[in-house]
């Protein structure tokens, strides 16, 4: 491999490991008609986290909800189960996704000989083809009394082997990620600037 290619290949690999290392990507919406300061209590949809087949709680779907309850309960929230002001769904999906690239033509260097005679060749940077598990996290907050969804917040992250060996950890982190960019606490419906 030659000099340029182990560049080419370094600087990729920083790429990669820079984008792993900053989080999954969250994305969120807001009702901007929504009155958030009638909102002090919460409980989950029935179907929230469950197997739609069996239609039961899932180990993800406990881990989810309790790092959503915790989020919640730490603007000040509280769980109501009989009369709560949002409901809360969420759901879990993974997918797999496929990135490439083309191969890349590095032209040959010429410098001050260009125009007078050819230098050496350049050569082509082979392509790639990235096959990878894409997990998307996404939490909906409902207004029980008008049944009209008011916010959502999305997480989407690889799925990686050290994903799948520290579930507890991931879903936490990803909760955390959502709820970093949910700009209210119980009572108030004045935004505050989202944690960065």
């Amino acid at each position: 491999m030659t000099k340029m290619k182990l560049v080419i290949a370094g600087v990729m690999a920083l790429m990669l490991s820079a984008c792993a290392a900053s989080g999954p990507r969250i994305y969120t919406d807001v009702d901007p008609a929504a009155d958030f300061s009638q909102f002090r209590t919460f409980a989950f949809m029935e179907e929230a986290g469950k197997n739609a087949e069996a239609q039961y709680q899932t180990l993800s779907g406990q881990r989810i909800e309790d790092a959503i309850s915790t989020a919640l309960e730490a603007r000040g929230y509280r769980v109501d189960i009989h009369n709560p002001d949002i409901l809360i769904n969420f759901h879990l999906k993974t997918q797999e996704k496929t990135r490439s690239s083309p191969p890349v033509y590095v032209g040959g260097y010429y410098g001050y000989r260009s125009g007078m005679y050819v230098g050496w060749p350049g050569y082509v940077e082979p392509g790639y083809v990235d096959t990878y598990t894409e997990g998307t996290l996404t939490v909906d907050m409902v207004n029980r009394r008008t049944n009209q969804m008011v916010w959502e917040g999305t997480a989407v992250a690889r799925v990686t082997s050290s994903v799948r060996e520290a579930p507890n950890e991931t879903v936490r982190n990803a909760v955390a990620s959502i709820f970093a960019q949910y700009p209210y606490v119980a009572g108030s419906g004045v935004a505050v600037p989202p944690v960065q």
